[in-house]
């Protein structure tokens, strides 16, 4: 269960955002030692421990994704991405340009986003979708971890939205900017 350590409703007038400058340097501090958060639109959010199906799905979209872009691109997986100034979430796996590999990414450069939910589902839908839609990702996926659905995001508006919002269950999914990259939806739920 992902909790939020800042209420995520109605928030006060006066609230004012945690910047992605100082959220680092509490890191730096310790100050989250021990504790994985994450920082989203200027929230902290704690993220909880990872149980199956969650972890195998991660495992096995990182073998299916690292095996067919070696060489081009690179796999991250939880790895930081700086999505905007108040926002630099750890998604579950990101499809970087090779020369970023093992850096932070930076705004717009993750060429496709996946976040693998089970509690977080809100949060995957909702902040977050809307965050890397307004940071120009071109493509981003909600995999659906109980119900074992893909919520494929394609298209992304600058006002937060997404032109495209597909519910796939089974096929073969074909990123949008990433070249000769399928993912059988049949594999990655057979578990």
């Amino acid at each position: 269960m992902t909790t939020l350590l800042a209420p995520p409703t109605t928030l006060p007038d006066e609230f004012r955002p945690l910047t992605r400058e100082e959220y680092n340097r509490l890191i730096d501090l310790g100050v989250f030692e021990g504790t994985r958060v994450q920082l989203v639109g200027g929230l902290l959010i704690e993220m909880t421990p990872q149980k199956d199906p969650h972890f195998q799905l991660v495992v096995d979209l990182n073998m299916m994704l690292a095996h067919q872009v070696h060489g081009r691109h690179s796999v991250n997986v939880q790895g930081p991405l700086q999505v905007d100034d108040i926002s630099e979430p750890e998604p579950d796996l990101s499809i970087l340009p090779l020369p970023k590999y093992g850096g932070v990414g930076k705004t717009g450069e993750a060429l496709l986003v996946i976040e693998v939910a089970e509690s977080s589902l809100a949060l995957d839908l909702g902040e977050k979708a809307r965050r890397y839609a307004a940071a120009g990702y071109p493509e981003y996926w909600v995999i659906d971890a109980v119900k074992r659905v893909v919520i494929r995001h394609t298209a992304p508006k600058p006002d937060g939205t997404w032109a495209t919002i597909e519910h796939l269950t089974d096929g073969v999914i074909e990123p949008v900017a990433v070249a000769d990259v399928t993912v059988d939806l049949d594999e990655l739920f057979d578990f």
